[in-house]
């Protein structure tokens, strides 16, 4: 990801990340944070998985 991140950053193209996730996966959310996004918002009900609908958060990295 810091990777993604620098290539982005000295392309001289690309002015913003942003990525989708499960509200369950707190670990990545986590990351995610610590690399400088930010929660951007909110899908309600926005997946399917084993039975149940999941919110996905949208975030997003300002570059």
């Amino acid at each position: 990801m810091k990777d993604l991140i620098e290539w982005a950053k000295q392309n001289g193209l690309t002015k913003k990340i942003s990525l989708v996730t499960n509200e369950t996966n707190t670990v990545a959310i986590e990351l995610y944070k610590k690399l400088g996004f930010e929660v951007e918002g909110l899908l309600k009900k926005d997946n399917f998985i084993n039975g149940n609908y999941n919110n996905s958060i949208i975030m997003g990295l300002l570059l």
